[in-house]
């Protein structure tokens, strides 16, 4: 999970910088995550950080201090976002939503480009992921998956989405009504439409890791998690950069 970043509003990036330094020091900006995954329910988040403004907050009491620091350590991502390679430019002239087809071509010309390498990010714990890029009307990330990880049954609300596989292979199951699931396998350069109302789950199946990029538009905010639960399936509405599991 990354920190969350404590970020200005624009009212104070107007005022002078001791006005700004006592408006801090008073009221604790609103937390934003850029890039970051928001934490899921029994996580512990990291910590916040000031943008700019810790050094001026030097010597100003604050009325709300900032949460201490978690027990254990966490990385720093290397988060290329907002500056995207001149190979990927093409993410950033996307003016309007996409549907599933588009999006998959969108994904595809990310793994061509090659530079997915650049935010593979690989954890034994769970199944991790970064962002590439964020606007209105679309989100692309790069996904990696280690042999036994998987999303369990999701949906991704009013977004459609579009994947490609970079490296590896991973395998799609479907659920069906009184009938089994069906599963296939998607391998290197092999895309998947997922369009509004796609439910499906994504598990590792060859590569070490295994490495897909997944366009969403529009960004996805929301996913549904189905979850069995005395006998019903249930769906559990949870933020769209939540690490989805089995459950």
């Amino acid at each position: 999970m990354d920190e969350p970043v404590i970020g200005e509003t624009r009212g104070e990036r107007d005022e002078g910088i001791d006005d700004r330094s006592a408006r801090h020091a008073r009221n604790v900006a609103r937390i934003t995550y850029r890039g970051a995954e928001r934490p899921s329910a029994g996580e512990t988040p990291a910590q916040p950080r000031i943008v700019g403004a810790r050094k001026r907050l030097s010597g100003v009491r604050r009325e709300h201090p900032l949460p201490p620091a978690p027990p254990w350590p966490l990385p720093e991502p290397r988060w290329p976002f907002p500056e995207l390679p001149g190979a990927l430019s093409f993410l950033a002239e996307v003016d309007h939503q996409l549907h599933a087809a588009d999006l998959a071509e969108l994904s595809r010309r990310v793994v061509e480009s090659g530079h997915w390498r650049d935010y593979v990010a690989v954890c034994e714990e769970y199944r991790d992921f970064r962002l590439v890029f964020e606007k209105d009307f679309i989100d692309v990330w790069v996904l990696s998956w280690l042999p036994g990880q998987e999303t369990g049954f999701h949906d991704h609300e009013i977004s459609e989405v579009g994947i490609c596989v970079a490296d590896g292979a991973i395998q799609e199951h479907h659920m069906h009504v009184h009938e089994d699931d069906t599963a296939h396998v998607l391998r290197s350069g092999e895309v998947q439409e997922g369009p509004f109302g796609y439910i499906h789950r994504v598990e590792h199946f060859a590569g070490n890791p295994a490495v897909s990029v997944h366009s969403y538009s529009p960004p996805l905010a929301w996913v549904g998690q189905y979850r069995e639960q005395g006998g019903q399936m249930r769906r559990l509405r949870q933020p769209g950069r939540t690490r989805l599991s089995p459950g």
